[in-house]
């Protein structure tokens, strides 16, 4: 039986009119009003399930609707429906938390198809979260048992006892020892001590484990700095090593050796970028792009090479096409949000769509970006990730 509630929000009373009369038939209990003020008042005081949310809205839009109810409302499942759908509000609202995107104009089917996988995903949460917080039973009175030879109920023993007798029951149904404690406290050093309690003795004048530690506390202080060492098998200090071959040198050292192919190249890149992308000119155009934003960039034209450069190096951007010849990209950005969740990844590609920006957002993807973009598109994204 569907008991979900829902409540539509659009300025446009026909289309409220329209998908409370599609939806009432197939079961649920839907409300409407034509603004976000007034939904947020419907809130809180009533309790909804799901929320259809126009994204053009005057005064307060779709997209603040949307994030003020994951805000206060997190349970409530937010469909955006919009007449002027784009992949960046596509983007952009499934990053704030929508479960769905819907294009106007829809059909009925479209509509219930969508709000049924809703419901269907609710029940599932739904039976997990009890099953997790599923209290556990309490013990009958015949598993409260202490032993099999001897079958008396341990809270029964405990009421005409102790808690402390019964929990130190043995199977011998004898009480266990209390264990003794290897150390007393000394009023001497202001401390538990375990000398006190083989001597018996507390230490005259002052204490030795304070003096020791008063001693360690005046000492000089040697670190030796493993990390600014060029390598286990290279012991020498990277500064020292600068002072006489210079920055650019160390910047191409890789392991004791340095690669002569990058000796003088952008050696005030501090950020490093992996373009993923079986097209050679668009690998170069994006290196053009961000080695001005004091970037390095690497690249791979197929997804396995990417993959063994993630193992070997940490990047801080990946720029990964859509369509790879032997991988799909949605495959290789899993892979990538599996083992390097931390690491941002940009979708690029010339086969965009809003279906395929909601998959990739979901999936874990920073951006998704279609081709052909402009130079200040890339900037601005590595802008905000870098920030």
């Amino acid at each position: 039986m569907i008991t979900e509630k829902i409540l539509v929000v659009d300025d446009e009373s026909t289309i409220c009119d329209s998908v409370k009369k599609i939806l009432s038939r197939k079961g649920f209990l839907v409300e409407n009003t034509l603004n976000a003020n007034d939904a947020m008042d419907k809130m809180k005081n009533e309790k909804f399930d799901i929320l259809i949310t126009d994204l053009m809205m005057p005064e307060t839009s779709g997209m603040e609707l949307l994030e003020m109810v994951k805000k206060y409302y997190p349970e409530i499942d937010v469909l955006v429906i919009t007449g002027y759908a784009s992949i960046e509000t596509a983007v952009k609202a499934t990053k704030l938390g929508a479960l769905d995107y819907i294009q106007k104009p829809f059909t009925p089917d479209e509509l219930t198809d969508r709000i049924q996988k809703a419901v269907e995903l609710r029940q599932r949460k739904s039976a997990i979260e009890q099953k997790i917080e599923k209290p556990k039973e309490e013990k009958s009175p015949k598993d409260d048992i202490i032993d099999v030879d001897i079958p008396f109920s341990s809270r029964e023993v405990e009421k005409a006892t102790s808690k402390v007798f019964t929990e130190k029951l043995t199977r011998s149904d004898v009480t266990s020892p209390a264990k003794q404690s290897n150390t007393a406290y000394c009023s001497t050093g202001a401390r538990e001590c375990r000398r006190l309690v083989l001597t018996g003795l507390e230490c005259k004048g002052e204490c030795p484990i304070v003096k020791k530690e008063k001693e360690r506390a005046k000492a000089p202080k040697t670190i030796r700095k493993t990390a600014d060492l060029i390598d286990v098998d290279m012991p020498f200090n990277l500064s020292e090593v600068e002072s006489l071959v210079g920055s650019e040198y160390l910047d191409c050292l890789d392991r004791d050796w340095p690669r002569a192919a990058l000796y003088g190249k952008n050696t005030e890149a501090r950020h490093q970028v992996l373009v993923v992308d079986d097209e050679p000119i668009v690998c170069h155009s994006l290196r053009r792009i961000l080695s001005k934003q004091n970037c390095t960039v690497e690249e791979a034209y197929a997804s396995n090479v990417a993959e063994q450069k993630l193992k070997n190096k940490k990047y801080d951007i990946i720029f990964l096409d859509l369509k790879m010849p032997d991988k799909d990209g949605m495959d290789v950005l899993l892979s990538i949000k599996t083992n390097y969740p931390e690491t941002p990844v940009v979708m690029i590609t010339g086969f965009g769509s809003i279906d395929k920006a909601i998959e990739a957002t979901k999936l874990g993807a920073y951006q998704f970006i279609p081709k052909p973009f402009t130079p200040e598109e890339l900037r601005s994204v590595a802008r905000e990730i870098l920030a």
